[in-house]
């Protein structure tokens, strides 16, 4: 059964299930040539990663949209504050999605999703630093939220040896506890880790690393297109 938001903008989401490629490079050539080999197709959304638009600002997101086609911009803000200027300086510069910290304060995630329904885009909650993760959920879709995300932080991986897949049992618990958004998943997962994910619950599943350090994206993006199978209606 394909899911999709209740939410009714241009953007609405259309796919049982996504591909989220964090494009998390500092020179926006490379993040435009790998986007340019991924395939043209519409559970792909290209995601301006959080180093590209602070080393390239939002035109990395007004370029990524530019040769998007079929497929979906995020733009990972990460924003903390002034929720309703920066989502609509990503919005303007063509971005479908936006992301807010969790953490951040009531009137910063709703101006955000304030401003998201002004633009017809969407607004992705980030639960990165988050020490119970499940208890903000309620706070969340309250405020509006369209996508919630369940995120292990590099430094984390690196420094505690976590991932997103080692914490399957987690994202089954953060699935059971939404009701009406989309669950996102990211941090440290591979490609062919993403069936499981998928049955833990992720709609939206965030790669980075895996595929944009490749030497085979596509061949990844292959793994993942095997194992889970996307439908859109």
């Amino acid at each position: 059964m394909v899911k999709s938001l209740t939410w009714t903008g241009v953007y609405a989401l259309k796919c049982d299930t996504y591909l989220q490629v964090a494009l998390d490079f500092t020179v926006l050539e490379d993040a435009v040539s790998l986007a340019s080999k991924l395939p043209d197709e519409p559970w792909i959304i290209l995601e301006a990663g959080t180093p590209l638009i602070k080393s390239e600002g939002m035109r990395s997101v007004s370029i990524l949209k530019s040769m998007a086609g079929s497929r979906l911009v995020a733009a990972d803000l990460k924003t903390m504050d002034t929720g309703s200027l920066e989502a609509s300086m990503a919005f303007r510069s063509g971005a479908d999605i936006v992301s807010v910290l969790a953490l951040a304060p009531d009137e910063t995630i709703r101006g955000a999703v304030e401003e998201a329904s002004r633009r017809g885009g969407l607004v992705m909650a980030d639960l990165i630093g988050a020490e119970d993760p499940v208890g903000h959920v309620s706070r969340l879709e309250s405020l509006g939220v369209d996508i919630i995300l369940y995120h292990v932080g590099i430094d984390v991986q690196t420094g505690k040896g976590v991932t997103a897949s080692s914490r399957a049992d987690l994202v089954r618990s953060l699935k059971k506890t939404i009701s009406n958004s989309l669950m996102a998943v990211a941090g440290g997962i591979k490609p062919g880790e993403a069936g499981e994910l998928k049955e833990a619950g992720a709609d939206i599943i965030i790669i980075g690393s895996a595929i944009t350090g490749s030497n085979d994206p596509l061949r990844e993006v292959d793994k993942f297109k095997t194992l889970v199978q996307p439908v859109c209606g």
